[in-house]
């Protein structure tokens, strides 16, 4: 596979261990994968500015903001350019529907019910949902599209 076929991930965690830990289990997964980190949410954003991301995953509870207001800065317009798999340590149930509402494409993950070949799956779903959708749709005619998600 050719550096241009790779998927670009982003990592947006302010947790160390949490990003290192799926970061590796995406890389097990498939070295397919370019994985970016970004300790903050305002660091995420300045990756997203500069590099091209295939995908985001990102931790709602962030150190220095939160992770809704990456989500709204990083989807400003429907359908996104690049989707967005929250993947949170937080367990309440109302934050899916929440970040689906706020530009969220994908699902909304708990960190203690999924693994990372969940994850990777999830990524793959997604990235071509959205590449499917901008090819073939018509920015009128976007729908949301069901990924698999964990229960809290």
């Amino acid at each position: 596979m050719g550096i241009e076929d790779r998927i670009s991930v982003l990592l947006i965690d302010s947790r160390d261990i949490d990003r290192n830990y799926y970061g590796d289990r995406l890389k097990i997964s498939s070295s397919d994968y370019v994985i970016f980190h970004a300790a903050s949410g305002k660091a995420g954003i300045s990756v997203c500015e500069t590099v091209q991301m295939d995908c985001v995953v990102l931790e709602i509870d962030l150190a220095d903001m939160s992770g809704f207001e990456v989500l709204v800065q990083l989807v400003p317009t429907r359908p996104p350019k690049v989707p967005i798999i929250v993947l949170t340590h937080l367990t309440n149930p109302f934050i899916l529907d929440l970040a689906l509402k706020n530009g969220a494409l994908a699902a909304a993950l708990c960190k203690n019910t999924t693994p990372g070949d969940v994850l990777d799956k999830t990524i793959l779903r997604a990235v071509s949902i959205v590449q499917k959708d901008r090819k073939n749709a018509p920015l009128s005619s976007f729908t949301h599209h069901e990924l698999p998600q964990s229960s809290f």
